[in-house]
């Protein structure tokens, strides 16, 4: 499942220094550090973009609002940060990360050929990469055409979002965010019970997550009673019988999600708390993915899981809203201590359908319910 990507990203993106130190992206870069190591590298590059961007976010701090950002890390030297945006816009671009040097990609070869003249070695000098898989074709021509046969490019395996545990100071901003989707869920419920319409209901949610500072909200809804969830289109129908919803947040980069299922005749939602009270009991380290979706799946009978989920039953959350980990009927991959769930149960009928959903972070010998949709129902 997907949220759109709004058009312009709006919300405080800079970088707050009381809550991640600059000795927060020193320990993170060890692990840069040990593979440019192992490997003989040079250098790092981590790409990201304003759809994805977690390892380059986890690495830098720095998170793209619009186009792409590449951060350019050197085993020795100083780092340097080129983000697609104008000159203009770059003194605002050097308040979001710990690197000092940070310059517009526009300027594409004064900016990346002098720093890579810069590393020091024999040619063909080894660099790794990390999100090159998502990188434009153009910008990807552009790096190949300047690196010339000076540079062997290896994609740096282990640094995706499933792989990295969550650090203290991570989960501390990860719990600010799944207060706000729990205040953004509770403002949609309270709207629709006072008479508004879905999407009316859905807008009260988001101005109430943008007045807790999130830096980004995703929504979808339903329009026809929860059979089907679709972005928000401005019809502003009249009060239905049911309210179903997603609402993500993004706070200080760290996002959490629920859904929101309140109804005048509650029809399938009971069976579907009862599916996800299975799940968060079976929730635990070393459980795998499709043990998870079996114990959901169980309550639930004969009847499917509602396709807005796409056969899954979570998912790993941090700096991206997927980092991985699906919990799916073919999932082995098992839970990790340090590690964020959003955990997600559905029905659909010919009459309506129902979510409910929790946040859950995994510990050393269970997890614990960060948040979860009858929270909303309940404020």
């Amino acid at each position: 499942m997907k949220t759109v990507h709004p058009s312009i990203i709006i919300g405080a993106y800079n970088w707050d220094q009381t809550r991640l130190p600059r000795d927060e992206f020193q320990i993170r870069g060890r692990d840069l550090e040990r593979a440019m190591d192992e490997n003989g590298w040079k250098a790092i590059f981590v790409y990201g973009d304003a759809d994805e961007h977690s390892t380059l976010a986890y690495c830098t701090g720095f998170v793209p609002r619009v186009r792409w950002a590449l951060a350019l890390l050197p085993r020795e030297g100083e780092p340097r940060l080129l983000a697609s945006m104008s000159s203009r816009d770059v003194p605002a671009m050097k308040l979001m990360t710990w690197i000092p040097d940070v310059v517009s990609g526009w300027q594409w070869q004064a900016a990346f050929d002098p720093w890579i003249a810069g590393l020091k070695g024999d040619a063909p000098i080894g660099v790794g990469t990390i999100g090159f898989e998502r990188m434009q074709p153009r910008l990807l021509r552009a790096v190949e055409k300047s690196i010339g046969d000076f540079i062997r490019l290896a994609p740096a395996k282990g640094f995706e979002g499933a792989s990295r545990a969550l650090r203290p100071r991570e989960l501390s901003l990860l719990r600010e965010s799944c207060a706000v989707v729990k205040s953004a869920a509770a403002a949609m419920v309270k709207a629709w019970q006072s008479g508004a319409g879905a999407e009316a209901a859905v807008l009260e949610g988001e101005r109430s997550a943008r007045a807790l500072a999130a830096q980004d909200v995703r929504t979808l809804v339903s329009l026809d009673g929860g059979r089907t969830l679709v972005p928000f289109r401005g019809e502003f129908k009249p009060e239905g019988d049911a309210l179903v919803a997603h609402v993500a947040v993004k706070v200080m980069g760290y996002w959490a999600e629920l859904f929101v299922s309140a109804a005048k005749d509650p029809g399938a939602y009971p069976q579907v708390q009862r599916a996800l009270d299975a799940l968060k009991a079976a929730a635990r380290p070393g459980q795998v993915g499709e043990d998870l979706h079996a114990a959901a799946v169980r309550v639930l009978g004969t009847r499917a899981l509602h396709p807005v989920l796409t056969a899954s039953v979570g998912r790993r959350v941090g700096l991206s809203l997927d980092e991985g980990c699906g919990l799916t009927a073919e999932s082995a991959a098992p839970m990790t201590p340090g590690s964020v769930y959003s955990l997600h149960v559905g029905l659909r009928d010919e009459k309506g359908g129902a979510l409910a959903s929790a946040m859950v972070v995994v510990g050393a010998r269970g997890i614990e319910v960060l948040c979860e949709s009858k929270d909303a129902l309940a404020l």
